[in-house]
């Protein structure tokens, strides 16, 4: 069976290396305007959780922009809005901390009154509320308890932009300056060039890719480890607010449109959808199932992979694409060897750059010869069947089965 190295750069960029991505452009989606007036938003759960200047909270599906009230219209001094957990957390204007049911709205105070008050900037980490108030203090905060510990030197002040990338934060300064800060003491070190985010708007964090949009109207994703920026598109203008969920980057700007940031052909105005008869079928996988093989299969697939770089190096268009542009061309390889799955009865976890997601269900549709094909129960991806091809019992290929056969290698570490 041919290999799909092509789709595996595809699917790599789209999973947030900047290496290869295209040019980004915005595509909007759901009702336009329908956004207007948001102060504060944040992802919990695969929603996008924004709140509006009267006071409202919304839940915002972001495949197809179609959103839900939730709850009562309290939520008009918000300041900051965070996902800590399982809730939704803000800090409001006068400093107090509070703790929101994403169900029903409902909520509730953690710690004292005021307790967060002069809040510039804040980003949750590994489960802890991390904040620098304008005096330069970075406070650790447990948002349940609502308790605080200061962490290392007031340092800080000048923070304009906070981010959690791995396990790191990052701060951007009012100067443009790029640092990255450990969260345990509250060291730092300078990378990148001097001022390149003076004119940052917003930004999102997907593993150690953080994009950003600037004042000009450019996204730029930047390798958070070097400070390397990559101009990865345009037409961003008045941008407020840009989000990662369910590996879809997008966002919401000054009129109140929320948008994806789309590559190639997905950044037409107006997307033509695909019919679903154009998708590809497993039906010939059906016919030729063999339960026998399947449960062999299952189990050989079962335990824990690693993702796998030998196969690009054997692609030629892949060694085209290194000798044109080496530098790019690393990331993907850089991002393939930090991919990790792990597979057992309950499900499919992956890890990229140490953010992982899962267990995801899945269904075994047929095995057969060295293919199993699998279905996605739940998650991003549910509905969505997969080839699990093996070139021996130690590596694979994973191809999605749409239209654009999405793939990915992976062996036994």
């Amino acid at each position: 069976m041919k290999r799909r190295t092509g789709s595996l750069l595809v699917a790599l960029a789209m999973m947030g290396t900047a290496a290869l991505a295209g040019n980004f452009a915005k595509n909007k989606v759901g009702s336009a305007g329908g956004w207007t007036g948001t102060i504060a938003g944040t992802v919990l759960d695969g929603k996008i959780y924004t709140i509006e200047a009267g006071g409202s909270l919304y839940a915002t599906d972001p495949a197809d922009g179609a959103w839900t009230k939730v709850g009562a219209a309290d939520f008009a001094n918000t300041a900051f809005l965070f996902a800590a957990g399982d809730s939704l957390a803000t800090i409001e204007k006068d400093g107090s901390l509070y703790l929101i049911n994403p169900a029903d709205g409902s909520w509730k105070r953690s710690g004292p009154a005021g307790g967060w008050a002069n809040t510039v900037a804040g980003a949750v980490l590994n489960g802890k509320l991390y904040t620098v108030e304008s005096g330069g203090s970075l406070y650790a905060s447990d948002p349940a308890a609502g308790t605080w510990q200061k962490v290392g030197n007031p340092d800080f002040s000048a923070v304009a932009h906070l981010f959690a990338a791995g396990n790191r934060l990052v701060s951007i300064e009012k100067s443009g300056n790029f640092y990255l800060i450990n969260p345990a003491d509250g060291s730092w070190e300078r990378t990148g060039d001097f001022a390149a985010w003076a004119d940052t708007v917003a930004g999102t964090v997907l593993g150690q890719v953080l994009y950003t949009v600037e004042k000009d109207g450019s996204l730029v994703a930047t390798d958070v480890a070097s400070g390397t920026r990559e101009p990865v598109g345009a037409g961003f203008d008045d941008v407020q607010f840009l989000f990662l969920a369910n590996n879809l980057l997008c966002g919401i700007d000054a009129d109140g449109n929320f948008f994806h940031a789309a590559a190639g052909a997905e950044s037409a105005e107006a997307a033509v959808p695909v019919a679903a008869t154009s998708a590809p079928s497993t039906a010939e996988d059906e016919a030729k199932n063999d339960p026998a093989r399947a449960g062999a299969l299952t189990f050989q697939f079962m335990g824990q992979w690693v993702g796998d770089t030998a196969p690009l190096e054997q692609d030629p268009e892949f060694l085209k694409q290194k000798a044109a542009a080496p530098e790019m061309v690393q990331k993907v390889i850089d991002l393939m060897q930090g991919m990790k799955m792990s597979v057992t009865l309950d499900g499919v976890t992956m890890e990229v750059m140490g953010e992982k997601a899962g267990p995801f269900g899945y269904s075994v549709v047929a095995g057969y010869d060295d293919t199993l094909v699998i279905e996605n129960n739940d998650g991003p991806k549910q509905g969505i069947r997969s080839r699990i091809v093996f070139s021996d019992p130690k590596h694979l290929q994973v191809i999605e089965v749409t239209p654009e056969g999405k793939a990915m290698f992976f062996k036994k570490p």
